[in-house]
């Protein structure tokens, strides 16, 4: 089974108080059963953001994250991501159903709580191992 793949329009939050859309392209892949890549294009300088598949899960029902990375839904069915780095936080928004349509794929491909059985334990150790 190949890799889940989404382009999602994300409005980021200026200083004025205007929204400026950003097309992101979110990936999953079975081989990596926990992450979400959130890549930003090229006026982004191609900054690319992994996250929890669960906590994106999560956030669809309630606000979550600490530390660089927090999510929250809106009663207005959007999406706000919070995330932070060296140099400051960005604020982003997204119509949920998008991302919710996505984590319903990804949960076809993998569904949640089985991700454990899509890593190979054996030959992740065995290269940790001979490194």
């Amino acid at each position: 089974m190949g890799p889940v793949s989404e382009r999602i329009t994300l409005y980021l939050l200026t200083p004025e108080g205007t929204a400026a859309a950003l097309e992101t392209d979110w990936n999953y892949r079975p081989d990596d059963p926990y992450a979400v890549r959130l890549e930003f294009g090229p006026e982004t300088a191609g900054a690319c953001w992994v996250l929890s598949r669960e906590m994106l899960v999560a956030a669809l029902q309630g606000p979550v994250g600490e530390g660089d990375i927090r999510l929250a839904p809106t009663e207005d069915g959007l999406l706000c991501l919070a995330l932070g780095s060296r140099a400051g936080v960005v604020l982003l928004s997204t119509d949920a159903a998008p991302v919710e349509g996505f984590l319903n794929a990804t949960a076809e491909l993998v569904p949640l709580g089985t991700e454990s059985e899509r890593i190979d334990w054996d030959g992740g150790l065995a290269a940790l191992l001979s490194a």
